[in-house]
């Protein structure tokens, strides 16, 4: 099918999630705004439910029909309000549960549908901007503590329990209810650190606060966007993480995590598999959650960026047959990597032209793309070169040799 190493433009959907910024999206792809819908999340990718489209032969094709074992799903994130506490399954599980579901009938567009497809979904997320997040779940002396602070008995049984993030999704309707109302109470009559009423929603809490600001900044937060949601009680459960741009977290599979502000690119598994617990219109399936959920939350460790001395900075993927980097290319300093695998180049800021030669070829294909937009080179280049003027995500998908 492909002659030569060449890097295709990508046509990409837009997911219209309520949660989405009306700005974020636009502004970094030169288009007006606000948008008449929230624009929550650029896909690139091969995923049979949004696969992104390349021009082939003057035929447009998507994705999953050209290249249907594409490893990975990028993203843009572009978050203007916090979005669902969730939890992916491992592969394992996926398959079950698409099996199961298969079984019983339920269509895979149904709205009520956990399992989209048969695959994990592990995550690393990198922060554009500032970031907040909610990963893992605390440690118990925290919570404890934590509960004394803010006059919270049902946090401190939470943290008594073997798995307070279970023991909160799993209290009674009344009493969830009654623990939501008291946090509500608690912040009430502690002096504001964050934003209330119509601000709440514009994050102002520094990296260096506290337990107890970064507790009452969560309440108000969540408050303001879902009153009365018993997610509330799982959220505060959690840790509460500052991401800077550059710095990168990892979630694995059966991580409880959610995400409450900024834009970020994510890549992950090529999976849409999500089981919910609350902050969210979308469907919530509470038992099979915790069905799949790790009792045992692993620790959450901030990835930091380091940039080697060729101006890339790579991070750390959960398959090492994938690599992420991020480079910035100046007109003083086009940047050259060798590959040996399929590759996809966005573009976060500015304008850059990407070269790819492959072995033998005397001459290299070029495409350019500005901010927003994105690449793909389907055939394994073995250089692929970076010049022009801004920032770019790579990722290279080494196929295994059979």
């Amino acid at each position: 099918m492909f002659d030569m190493a060449e890097f295709l433009r990508m046509t990409n959907p837009i997911q219209h999630y309520a949660w989405g910024s009306r700005s974020v999206l636009a502004g970094m792809q030169g288009r007006s705004a606000p948008t008449e819908e929230p624009e929550a999340e650029l896909w690139m990718g091969a995923h049979a439910s949004a696969p992104s489209r390349v021009t082939l032969d003057g035929v447009q094709r998507g994705l999953d029909e050209v290249a249907p074992d594409l490893p990975f799903l990028l993203k843009i994130l572009a978050i203007a309000a916090p979005l669902s506490i969730q939890v992916h399954p491992s592969e394992e599980q996926a398959r079950e549960g698409f099996a199961r579901e298969n079984a019983a009938g339920v269509a895979r567009d149904s709205a009520h549908r956990n399992y989209k497809d048969e695959r994990a979904k592990p995550e690393t997320v990198v922060a554009l901007s500032p970031m907040w997040l909610l990963a893992g779940q605390q440690d118990r002396a925290d919570l404890k503590r934590l509960s004394r602070e803010l006059n919270l008995p049902w946090l401190a049984d939470a943290a008594a329990s073997e798995c307070p993030v279970q023991y909160a999704l799993e209290l009674a309707d009344d009493a969830a209810a009654a623990a939501v109302r008291a946090c509500v109470t608690a912040v009430d009559t502690t002096p504001a650190t964050s934003p209330r009423g119509e601000d709440a929603d514009k994050p102002r809490l520094s990296a260096e606060a506290d337990p107890v600001e970064r507790a009452t900044h969560l309440i108000r937060l969540l408050t303001h966007h879902y009153p009365g949601d018993r997610g509330l009680l799982v959220a505060l459960c959690m840790n509460m993480v500052h991401l800077a741009p550059g710095q990168a977290l990892f979630t694995p599979d059966r991580q409880v995590h959610a995400y409450l502000s900024g834009t970020a690119v994510e890549i992950m598994g090529c999976s849409d598999n999500v089981l919910r617990a609350g902050l969210t219109a979308k469907h919530v399936d509470v038992p099979e959650l915790l069905r799949v959920m790790a009792t045992a939350q692993q620790p959450v460790s901030v990835l930091e960026p380091r940039e080697a001395e060729d101006g890339v900075v790579r991070y750390t993927l959960w398959d090492p047959a994938l690599s992420l980097a991020a480079v910035r290319v100046s007109p003083q300093r086009p940047v050259t990597r060798e590959l040996a695998g399929v590759c996809m180049v966005l573009v976060t800021e500015g304008d850059v032209e990407v070269s790819a030669r492959s072995a033998g070829d005397a001459d290299a294909e070029g495409a350019r793309a500005t901010s927003g937009e994105s690449l793909i080179c389907l055939e394994t280049p073995s250089t692929v070169t970076l010049s022009g003027d801004g920032r770019v995500f790579l990722v290279e998908a080494v196929t295994p040799a059979r």
